[in-house]
This record gives C-alpha cells, sequence and structure tokens, in this order.
C-alpha cells in the first residue's frame, strides 16, 4: 500500500460539443493499494490491475477547493467548478500530484498520463463513508481499473 501520497484527480464533465472536458484538482494525504492478477482460458492469459484508493476526509485540496457530491457538481457552472471538486464513476486519477492544469479533453490527458509515468486509473466505483466515524475514519474510498 502506498500512502501519504499526492493524487491528481480529473472529474468529468461534458461539454457543448458532447466532448468530455476533464477538470484537474491534487489531492494531499491519499492511499492507494496497487492489485494484479493474471488468468488463463482457453489458452488466452489475461492480466489485470485494479486499484482501491482511500481519500480521507481532511485531505488537502489544490486551492483550498471544496468537495460537493456529484450531484452537486452536476448543477456548477465551469466558473464555480473552479472551486470544487467531487468523485463519480467515469472520472480519472493520477498517481501523481500536478498542481496548477488547466482543464483538458481527453486525447491531453492520455498525453499527460504518458509524460507523467505514472498510473491511470478510471474511477468504476466509490463509496462516501465521510457520514459517520470520528474524524480519523472518514473517507472516500475509490475502487478503480
Amino acid at each position: 500500500m502506498t500512502v501519504n501520497v499526492q493524487v491528481t484527480v480529473f472529474n468529468r464533465r461534458p461539454g457543448a460539443d458532447r466532448r468530455d472536458s476533464y477538470f484537474p484538482t491534487q489531492l494531499s494525504g491519499a492511499s492507494y493499494l496497487e492489485a494484479r492478477s493474471s488468468g488463463s482460458s482457453a489458452g488466452v492469459r489475461s492480466e489485470a490491475i485494479s486499484y482501491k484508493l482511500r481519500i480521507p476526509a481532511s485531505v488537502t485540496a489544490e486551492d483550498g477547493r471544496t468537495y460537493v457530491s456529484e450531484a452537486a457538481y452536476k448543477l456548477l457552472s465551469n466558473e464555480e467548478v473552479a472551486a470544487h471538486w467531487t468523485i463519480q464513476k467515469g472520472d480519472v486519477l493520477l498517481t501523481q500530484g500536478l498542481p496548477g492544469l488547466d482543464p483538458m479533453d481527453e486525447p491531453a490527458l492520455q498525453k499527460l498520463a504518458l509524460e507523467s509515468c505514472c498510473d491511470v486509473i478510471r474511477v468504476k466505483e466509490y463509496a462516501d463513508n465521510t457520514l459517520r466515524g470520528s474524524d480519523a475514519v472518514r473517507h472516500w474510498r475509490i475502487g478503480g481499473e
């Protein structure tokens, strides 16, 4: 498990031209676990990598941005998005902190990931575990590949 790392979450938003834009936010203090598996079926070998991330509720977000729910994020204007971040299926995370980035499209995001030499995680599931428990255990859990 890799603990106390910086990650960059890219929140996906549909654009007016039906192409997605990704709005980046660097988060400090996350943890993640990478699991690799392999298998074989009918002589065909396959490999898979999955990730489990834990982002504590006390995470430090770039420029003091605040977390909002997925539903609230969808209602924000592009100007308001600059002060917030969220977690939703289809978002992309990079296992490296990259502050000060501008919104970008998917090809630019893929190019950035290659140049940064870091893992790219696509959010497949998430849970908001910030409603109960002590401050030490409140967190968001993300599953991705």
